[in-house]
């Protein structure tokens, strides 16, 4: 895509006498924008034939004004770009829910589909991408310090409908460790459904990894990563991994971190939580509270190698009952949970201890458990090689 400074490059560069019919002529073809849906200048200038530089230096300036402008909204909607899908949906849209309207719209088999976030994204309602028949599609920032928000109550910010060979990847351009993108949604609603990212409708072997995951529900049958219902097999085999998921602010905290809750005879099965950093999730007041919480429907997972820690002292202000991880399906079979770290202020158990005040005025008794399970006895589940280290949790009769 041609740079803006390139534009300015090459109009001060041209004849004080000059026709703009020329000018499209000769440098539309090196604007690579055939797919802008708004804001093309192949098309703005297409519009402005009639319009010709004089030897006016006022003129001039005028038109270079102008031109500046058309040129800064149209790189301030190019926010999502799509290629590889139907041609009918390649372009480049100012929202991941509009990115993802596209690729609804048109039939995709066999399409391998990227979408590449060049800036960030202000969603004002749920990017929904629906089941389809591509071999892959892939979404990832091109640029460091990118974030995708939105502000929805009782709605997920990305929801995956179904949708299948699915990977969210927070690396910049899909390459390296580290974790950039972030997705986020700052609404505290308690109304069923709010969460940041939503596996809903059968949306199966898909990874969401390298992201910042940032959310406040306050809906107890969700989370900030939230597993629902399905009708035709389950929301099955996804991975969450390498991960940092976490409150939107530390002032509103979830109740849950991920949840999963699927439906009868369609269970949430085979999906995996892996190598991610778990933190600041723990409410300070409500009923109870989880990093990850299993319930009904759901079996079969394995949760390995996460770190769960609290970066500064916590302070409850109700008595409301602790699980880092809560698995509550007694139907369910198959999980593992292994090598993972409960414990510290950072990563591994690191930093000083998690401490949740124990003395003073209104402290509460909080119960706590580390790794809680209440599963189905067909086949076994396996816990092993937890660290769970690094604590100082106070407890006071203080009502």
């Amino acid at each position: 895509m041609l740079k803006l400074t390139s534009l300015y490059a090459i109009i001060s560069e041209l004849p004080v006498k000059w026709n703009l019919i020329g000018y499209v002529n000769s440098y539309a073809s090196k604007i690579n924008m055939a797919h802008a849906k708004e804001g093309c200048l192949s098309e703005v200038f297409s519009s402005a034939i009639l319009f010709r530089l004089t030897q006016s230096p006022g003129i001039k300036k005028l038109f270079l004004l102008m031109l500046f402008m058309l040129s800064f909204i149209f790189f301030t909607k190019a926010q999502v770009t799509v290629t590889g899908a139907h041609s009918s949906s390649n372009g480049t849209y100012t929202t991941v829910k509009d990115a993802f309207d596209a690729i609804n719209a048109q039939t995709q088999t066999g399409n391998t589909i990227v979408l590449t976030v060049t800036a960030g994204t202000t969603e004002t309602a749920s990017a929904v991408l629906n089941a389809g028949a591509w071999t892959s599609l892939t979404m990832y920032p091109t640029t460091s310090g990118l974030t995708i928000s939105g502000t929805l109550a009782g709605a997920p910010v990305i929801d995956l409908n179904g949708a299948d060979n699915v990977t969210i990847d927070g690396r910049v351009n899909a390459t390296g460790t580290t974790v950039d993108l972030v997705i986020t949604n700052t609404s505290t609603s308690a109304t069923a459904g709010t969460s940041t990212i939503r596996f809903i409708n059968d949306a199966c072997s898909n990874t969401v990894q390298y992201c910042l995951i940032e959310g406040s529900s306050t809906d107890a049958s969700a989370g900030i990563i939230f597993f629902s219902t399905a009708s035709a097999g389950g929301n099955d085999n996804n991975s969450i991994s390498n991960n940092n998921i976490t409150a939107d602010v530390d002032a509103n905290r979830p109740l849950n971190a991920i949840f999963s809750l699927g439906s009868a005879s369609n269970d949430n099965n085979g999906n995996s939580i892996s190598n991610n950093n778990i933190y600041n999730f723990f409410s300070r007041s409500g009923a109870s509270s989880q990093g990850i919480l299993l319930s009904s429907n759901t079996t079969a997972w394995v949760i390995n190698g996460n770190s769960f820690y609290e970066t500064a002292s916590f302070t409850p202000t109700a008595t409301t009952p602790y699980s880092v991880i809560y698995i509550n399906n007694a139907s369910g079979i198959s999980f593992r949970v292994n090598d993972n770290y409960i414990g510290g202020s950072a990563a591994s158990c690191g930093g000083s201890a998690w401490t949740k005040i124990g003395s003073g005025s209104g402290v509460r008794d909080n119960p706590f458990y580390a790794i809680r399970c209440n599963v189905g006895s067909s086949d076994s589940s396996r816990i092993y090689n937890n660290r769970i280290q690094n604590w100082s949790w106070g407890n006071s009769a203080a009502s």
